[in-house]
């Protein structure tokens, strides 16, 4: 898990704060399964939660359970949840493409053919579908044209010669896919 944001219940300086919300996202090469992740997340989550008293603290005033009559919470608790139904993950799981299928060799051939090379690479990341698709035995090639050092940064963008490059990279494709 990558967390990315923090919030927490406000209070005092000198008090602990009654609740944190730790949030981000697991990313997730595409040789896991989405259902392995959850159940193994939520299996954590219980155990952490049944044995929280044997976590490792830095001294007796340091824990995660307190005792006392005038204590309201007597135990720490972390709770799990996603951000997306499991079917919903699963319509976004990444793969790894079949380098052995003659959708790569012409995307290649198509590369070379107006670039004078093509470098492959792999890169994490996930698209809807892919996936199902691929298990139901369709040629999968994932390929961008845009400039990697800007992707999801802030003002995206992408050179037009590159597109012009991938425009005719596509049409080349076609081209081979036609005879």
């Amino acid at each position: 898990m990558k967390p990315t944001q923090m919030e927490c219940g406000k209070g005092s300086l000198n008090q602990i704060p009654p609740y944190c919300v730790i949030s981000g996202d697991i990313r997730l090469t595409p040789f896991y399964d989405v259902k392995d992740v959850y159940d193994k997340m939520e299996a954590w989550v219980k155990d952490l939660n049944e044995n929280i008293d044997k976590l490792p603290t830095r001294g007796p005033m340091s824990k995660y359970t307190l005792e006392g009559e005038d204590i309201d919470i007597k135990r720490g608790k972390i709770e799990l949840e996603w951000g997306a139904k499991l079917d919903d993950a699963r319509d976004m799981e990444g793969i790894a493409c079949n380098m052995e299928s003659k959708g790569f060799a012409a995307l290649c051939k198509a590369t070379e053919a107006v670039k004078g090379k093509a470098v492959p690479y792999a890169i994490t990341g996930s698209l809807p579908l892919v996936r199902k698709m691929q298990r139901e035995g369709f040629d999968l090639q994932i390929t961008g044209y845009g400039l990697s050092k800007t992707y999801h940064a802030d003002n995206e963008y992408c050179l037009l010669s590159d597109m012009s490059d991938a425009f005719a990279i596509l049409v080349r494709l076609i081209e081979l896919n036609d005879k």
